[in-house]
């Protein structure tokens, strides 16, 4: 835990679970701790305004408290994504992307965590192919089928002596197109 209160680095779900386990918590430890998470989150609430220090101090250890609550991790992103608008940080921008993350990862229809996504550029990734990807393929097959044909055209229908292109030209200024 030390690492992630020096460096700013939200430790894993392993992580978190080698921690629950070393400790050997219990239940109604859990259930305690999951209190005390809401209790910071409520008096980060109310200090943040006038202290960012502490109430990101404040955040921090509900977060590590209670690791499902989406309440303090999101507080916490939009407090980084607004120290990174304000001080150009890439580092509380990586932060703030980490939290929202992970709110997504808690509650996927979460649209604040989204927007915070969206508002610091980062672009989620979609399980299906991009627009560019799809016009490349197509661009591909169209030069694979353009080539094939070329390839037919030339290599593979033998060349016809120009009497017999004499003969069929002939045989239609005659008779004409067939009838339909």
């Amino acid at each position: 835990m030390e690492a992630w209160e020096t460096a700013g680095v939200l430790p894993d779900d392993d992580q978190l679970r080698q921690i629950a386990h070393s400790v050997q918590m219990s239940d109604e430890a859990s259930e305690e701790a999951d209190r005390r998470a809401r209790e910071l989150t409520e008096e980060a609430l109310e200090v943040l305004s006038d202290d960012q220090d502490r109430g990101e101090d404040l955040l921090r250890r509900a977060v590590l408290l209670s690791p499902v609550r989406i309440q303090p991790h999101f507080l916490l992103a939009d407090l980084y994504a607004r120290r990174f608008r304000r001080d150009g940080d890439d580092d509380d921008r990586d932060r703030a992307v980490e939290l929202a993350q992970r709110v997504q990862t808690l509650s996927p229809d979460h649209t604040p965590s989204h927007a915070l996504l969206d508002e610091l550029g980062h672009v989620r990734r979609h399980d299906g192919i991009s627009w560019k990807q799809a016009g490349l393929i197509v661009l591909l097959l169209v030069a694979i089928s353009g080539s094939m044909s070329l390839f037919v055209r030339y290599f593979m229908v033998p060349d016809m002596p120009e009497s017999a292109t004499e003969t069929v030209r002939d045989h239609f200024e005659e008779k004409g197109p067939p009838p339909r």
